[in-house]
């Protein structure tokens, strides 16, 4: 089980600094049932994608034929997808560096492309958008 206070202090860059998020996260009612673990930024094919946190690369390849990255600190792994990589496993990562460019191929979004950015601590997704800085704040609905 992971440490939820360690967890919700992590602070987080955009992916994609300036992009549109187009599908919110929906958490799913279990581990196995249907949801979407992540966001999604609509972006051109091949912008440049940055690490959200420090942390290494655990991942950078391809699965089911999408490239895809996965950035590890202590707590928190952040996901990204799809992403071509210009980083190594087991590299260690600075929030905010360049580690890939946004694909076609593998996109929700298509005929557009789209990044799928997701954050999760051992089996428990998160909302991406509980951790990201933002330049200004994010007004709400009176009635929220």
């Amino acid at each position: 089980m992971p440490n939820l206070l360690l967890v919700l202090s992590i602070v987080l860059l955009p992916p994609i600094p300036g992009a549109k998020e187009i599908n919110s996260f929906l958490a799913p009612l279990s581990q196995y049932s249907a949801g979407h673990r992540g966001i999604d930024y609509l972006a051109p094919v091949n912008s440049g994608v940055y690490a959200s946190s420090d942390g290494v690369i655990t991942h950078a390849g391809l699965i089911a034929n999408r490239w895809t990255i996965s950035i590890t600190n202590d707590s928190i792994k952040t996901t990204y997808e799809p992403v071509k990589p210009i980083v190594s496993l087991g590299s260690k990562i600075k929030a905010g560096e360049l580690i890939g460019y946004l694909q076609l191929v593998g996109s929700h979004c298509l005929p557009k492309a789209c990044l799928h950015f997701g954050v999760k601590s051992d089996t428990l997704y998160f909302n991406p958008n509980k951790f990201i800085k933002r330049k200004f704040p994010r007004l709400l609905p009176i009635y929220s």
